[in-house]
């Protein structure tokens, strides 16, 4: 019986997870007011090139929604760490048909990096990646996305969201839900790119990521 359950938990609970949180999300989304901001400008170049959006793990939640509802003709592919706690996330990702996956394991991240400087060199399409996660420090960001786009040269949008009202989980990353009947507004960050100068350094570049995305 024990045997059961634990095949049944690893197989099927991140299944039953991700849809419950999918079209919870979804009724809970539509009974809002979205206004969404900077949204043309973003389709637009990536309707002509790959670019990364990135924005940070708080603000995750209504992403595949918003990006379903106003991006339908685009295609994504969310970073997802390669753990158990990452599979429903896959799973939600990869139940919408504008949304693929890339996962990204604990030893396996340089090989995860190469993979996404070769998409964003070679596809159109978009990258999604939260540069706090998974596992914090909450809003700091890590060096992957500043080498991707240095590698790529792409350009790096911003998004994010804010409610006039939400809850806030007790995680370590605050994560924001917004709650029914509020008014949603969604903004998509004027484009940005890292300085071509070869003087440049890494940290210079997390900086500006940083500066950029707070």
């Amino acid at each position: 019986m024990k045997q059961l359950w634990l095949k049944w938990k690893r197989r099927w609970l991140p299944y039953l997870i991700a849809y419950s949180a999918k079209y919870a999300m979804r009724l809970l989304i539509r009974t809002c007011r979205i206004h969404v901001h900077g949204i043309d400008t973003f389709i637009a170049c990536a309707k002509q090139s790959p670019c990364i959006l990135m924005l940070w793990h708080d603000k995750l939640v209504v992403v595949p929604e918003i990006m379903n509802r106003f991006t339908s003709n685009l295609v994504f592919t969310a970073v997802i760490s390669k753990s158990r706690d990452g599979d429903p996330l896959a799973i939600l990702t990869n139940s919408y048909s504008i949304g693929r996956v890339l996962r990204v394991g604990h030893h396996t991240r340089h090989k995860a990096l190469s993979h996404m400087i070769n998409i964003l060199k070679g596809e159109k399409g978009i990258i999604l990646i939260t540069p706090d996660g998974p596992r914090g420090p909450r809003h700091v960001i890590k060096p992957g996305v500043a080498v991707a786009a240095r590698e790529s040269s792409t350009k790096i949008f911003s998004f994010s969201w804010k409610a006039k009202s939400f809850w806030q989980l007790n995680t370590w990353d605050k994560m924001q839900i917004p709650k029914p009947f509020t008014t949603l507004n969604v903004t998509f960050g004027q484009a940005v790119m890292l300085p071509e100068s070869d003087k440049s350094s890494l940290e210079q570049d997390i900086r500006i990521l940083q500066d950029y995305l707070d």
